[in-house]
């Protein structure tokens, strides 16, 4: 077993001065140094990000009862049982000791904070979900300095039916009294967890297992079943979708789970195949464990030299590598070739007119490009009708219908009649596109008769995932908001600052981060853009969506941190809060330190 050698501590001073990992360091360990750098985490400070309200499920309650008959055992050993979900977020801690108890809270390894590797760098926690094997820690080998007086040893815990990863149990001592067997005893305790569960869940997941058989039995296409820990698939699902497609198929049959009446939805899937999914609730007693998918497949009409090319040809003004946005972007290319109409459905910001226009330009430059907002169509209703029925003239070029859920009521029918009588048409005209947007939170009390008579004009549906749900995007789409806001400057970001842009929840999507982006090239005007010159709010990286109050606070607080250098007792003083008020805040509103 490792210890916090010398050789260890010198080669982990040089990883950090050079970057260069030497021989003397075991291999997970220098990878996990490599990740952890890469993520932007910081070798001197642990300041893992906070959640509130995890925790509260019937699978964590039954972990916090092995945890208490395992802690019972143990005694007065100054060894902490911790287990952490598998985000790596801490929902239990058990520790009879009370000076270990008191280190532990000196860095936040407590129920709520996060010890994934990306929040603190490399630990038996966020280093065993990412190996997914039972891994010790020891010491030095610890990438943050304040975690290397510990030794942590991490198990993974595998749902015992599903064999997903259900989240780490891991067991935390001082390194100088660690052994060879804190390992073997973390992996014991794992054990017990999926026996506890193969125990309490079987129950559930057998009646669902029954109605999957009996759906596979009369079936002749893919079937599939999801319940809150195990998703099952027949050989044909396997057989006819490839790794992305089934991934996009489970992320789509979530939306059902946990609906009491059966209903139909339908998927566009990464290849271009449409399934549809007809969805059957699984109940034992009144409570719903799960659902039931038989599906049906409608092949994809392109061949996989237009999807290459399709992925391949770079788009003027846009950018993403995301598997959502390359979907997104496939789909409304073939739609664009084909002379589809298509509607492109998506949050307020997330650049669904750029995205139209940006195919347009490549696809099809030197033709025109007209854009219509259904939004001011109330200021003027007949000149809008009449500028809509000369743009659906069967000139080849394309026609983008902005807001269409905006469309006011009185319009909906006279536009739904253009539309069809312009529809056949249009599609016989090579070269003639029509698209439309709209912003599912935005619908207008017409939403209704929109739904039921504009939107069977268009042929297809092309959802534009929000930022949030993209956040590899966020990297690409920097240098080239940058490059549009100024041509001229020779701006870049640095490493750490991308990162942290990344990790923000941008409520407002692209639109929110071009404005935050014009914030900073206000004031810079060349060179690195570091985590220094990021405003305020930018310092956050909470999911919750703030009032205006608790907005105004949290930049308050990470502004009083600013000027004072990080200093959260003066920053404290300044802004007349306690410590304890202001350290609970900035974990409430994950608000990064570092800089």
């Amino acid at each position: 077993m490792p210890h916090r050698t010398q050789a260890v501590e010198l080669a982990r001073d040089h990883f950090i001065e050079s970057g260069v990992v030497s021989g003397t360091v075991r291999e997970v360990v220098g990878q996990s140094w490599q990740r952890s750098t890469l993520a932007g985490v910081s070798p001197e400070l642990v300041e893992p990000a906070y959640a509130a309200g995890l925790g509260d499920s019937e699978m964590h309650r039954l972990v916090g009862n092995v945890l208490a008959n395992a802690a019972a055992q143990l005694g007065d050993e100054p060894v902490s049982m911790i287990f952490a979900d598998a985000s790596g977020h801490v929902i239990h801690r058990l520790c009879t000791d009370s000076a270990l108890g008191k280190r532990l809270e000196r860095v936040s390894l407590a129920p709520g904070f996060t010890y994934a590797e990306e929040s603190v760098g490399t630990n038996g926690i966020g280093t065993t979900l990412l190996t997914r094997t039972p891994t010790l820690i020891v010491g030095s080998e610890h990438f943050t300095e304040p975690l290397m007086m510990f030794a942590c040893a991490g198990a993974p815990v595998h749902h015992p039916i599903s064999g997903a990863l259900v989240g780490v149990l891991d067991l935390t001592c001082a390194a100088g009294v660690s052994n060879g067997l804190l390992l073997s005893y973390a992996r014991s305790i794992a054990e017990r967890i999926e026996d506890e569960i193969l125990a309490k869940v079987s129950v559930s997941e057998l009646t669902l297992l029954r109605d999957y058989l009996a759906a596979c039995r009369h079936a002749t296409g893919p079937v599939l079943a999801l319940g809150e820990e195990v998703v099952m698939m027949n050989r044909l699902t396997q057989q006819r979708l490839d790794a992305a497609d089934r991934t996009a198929l489970v992320a789509r049959t979530a939306d059902a789970v946990g609906e009491g009446s059966p209903l139909t939805l339908v998927a566009d899937l990464p290849s271009g195949t449409m399934a549809r999914l007809d969805y059957r609730p699984t109940s034992v007693g009144t409570t719903i464990v799960g659902g039931v998918f038989r599906i049906q497949l409608r092949e994809p009409f392109r061949t996989p030299r237009v999807l290459g090319r399709a992925l391949a040809v770079s788009l003027p003004g846009v950018a993403g590598t995301s598997p959502e946005w390359l979907r997104a972007v496939t789909q409304l290319r073939e739609s664009h070739r084909t002379g589809t109409w298509v509607v492109i459905d998506g949050e307020p910001g997330t650049g669904k007119h750029a995205l139209a226009r940006s195919v347009h330009a490549a696809d099809s430059p030197g033709r025109h490009f007209r854009s219509l907002d259904a939004a001011t169509a109330a200021l003027d209703p007949e000149g809008w009708l009449r500028t809509l029925e000369e743009e659906l003239s069967p000139e080849p070029g394309t026609l983008l219908i902005r807001h269409l859920d905006r469309l006011p009521a009185g319009l909906v029918e006279e536009v739904a009649t253009l539309l069809v009588e312009h529809a056949h048409l249009a599609h016989s005209v090579r070269g003639r596109w029509v698209v439309a947007t709209r912003s599912p939170a935005e619908r207008s009390g017409a939403a209704e008769a929109v739904e039921a008579q504009i939107m069977p004009c268009f042929d297809r549906t092309v959802v534009l995932e929000p930022l949030r749900h993209r956040h590899e995007d966020i990297r690409v789409i920097i240098p080239v908001l940058l490059r549009a806001l100024s041509p001229h400057k020779d701006l870049s970001v640095s490493v750490s600052a991308a990162n942290q842009l990344a990790r923000h929840p941008w409520p407002r999507n692209v639109v929110q981060l071009r404005e935050t982006l014009a914030k900073i090239v206000a004031t810079k005007r060349t060179g690195t853009i570091e985590l220094a010159d990021l405003p305020p709010e930018c310092m956050a990286v909470g999911r919750r969506t703030l009032t205006p109050l608790e907005a105004l606070e949290r930049d308050a607080i990470t502004r009083a941190l600013d000027d004072h250098n990080g200093n959260k007792a003066l920053a404290a003083e300044h802004l007349g809060m306690s410590r304890a008020t202001i350290y609970r805040k900035i974990r409430g509103y994950n608000i990064d330190t570092r800089r």
